[in-house]
Parts: C-alpha cells; sequence; structure tokens
C-alpha cells in the first residue's frame, strides 16, 4: 500500500468538505489525516488529506476528486517534496517526583508547557509525524489524560504550486 499526500484547492464556501468526504466515504477509501484552511486567496481553501492504498485506487481517489464541481486543483504532493507539520496538544499530569524531569523532557523536544492547575499540564508541539509519533510515546512515561492531534498540514518543497495543477 502506498501512502500518499493530497492537496486539494478548493472553492471556499459551505458543503465542500462534505462533499469530498463522502466522495471518500461512499467508495470505501480510507483518510488517515484531513486538514482544511482558507489560502492567501479568501476564494479558496486548501485540503491535505492523507490516504493510503495501491497506485490504482490512489489515481482513481484523484481522478474522482478532481470530478468534484468545487475541487479547482489537486496534487499530490511526493515525498521527496513533502514538507508537513502538525500540531499536538496532551494534557498530562505529572507526579512531584517528575515535575523537573517532565520539564527537561518538555524542553528537550521544543514543546511548550502550560500549567493549567497543580501537576496538570497543557503540552503543545508542531512537528512532522514521525516526531510527534514519537514524541507522544515517550511522553506515556507520565500520565497523559487527553490528546488532540491536527491533520497534516503540507506543501511541496519544490517552485510547483497547487495552482500549478489547475
Amino acid at each position: 500500500m502506498k501512502k500518499v499526500v493530497l492537496s486539494l484547492l478548493v472553492s471556499n464556501h459551505f458543503g465542500v468538505l462534505t462533499r469530498v468526504t463522502n466522495l471518500f466515504s461512499s467508495r470505501g477509501y480510507n483518510i488517515i489525516s484531513l486538514s482544511v484552511g482558507e489560502t492567501e486567496n479568501p476564494k479558496f481553501s486548501r485540503i491535505t488529506i492523507v490516504t493510503s492504498d495501491d497506485e490504482a485506487i490512489i489515481n482513481q481517489i484523484k481522478l474522482q476528486c478532481a470530478k468534484l464541481e468545487d475541487v479547482k486543483a489537486i496534487k499530490e504532493i511526493k515525498e521527496n517534496e513533502l514538507y508537513m507539520r502538525e500540531v499536538v496538544l496532551v494534557k498530562v499530569r505529572v507526579s512531584y517526583m517528575k515535575q523537573e524531569d517532565f520539564m527537561n523532557f518538555v524542553a528537550a523536544n521544543k514543546a511548550d508547557a502550560k500549567l493549567i492547575e497543580d501537576r496538570l499540564y497543557m503540552v503543545e508541539i508542531c512537528s512532522g509525524t514521525q516526531a510527534i509519533d514519537a514524541f507522544i510515546d515517550k511522553l506515556e512515561m507520565f500520565d497523559i489524560v487527553e490528546i488532540a492531534r491536527t491533520g497534516g498540514c503540507a506543501l511541496s518543497m519544490s517552485t510547483s504550486t497547487v495552482y500549478d495543477e489547475e
């Protein structure tokens, strides 16, 4: 199975995200990660979708998405050009004995920790998917209370843009 990052330039109006995600669910395609936001042009939003399947299904996904009226362009960001970041927020309860270790761990990982109340912290980190996975794995040495994680936000590390695909 091939894992791909698709960048869709779509009209920025009500219902577009629903139509795109319905296309995936109605055909049984899996979405690993999803993020959406307005672009530098308020007429458009960018939908970043991470999915995986064989090459034929990936091509089918791209063709089906391109047929949607609100999808203005679709680009597969190749792995060698991919620059993707996620944000994760984690509530962590830390015992008195481990507070110094916790603060050192947070600093060593270039994360940010804010005290919510006695021994309960909100930790924030922005990084690549693998680094965040590793961070969460290591953070389990403390008491993780809750996690919220964004989908990947990605651009191509090349001169081409999603607009070139129009």
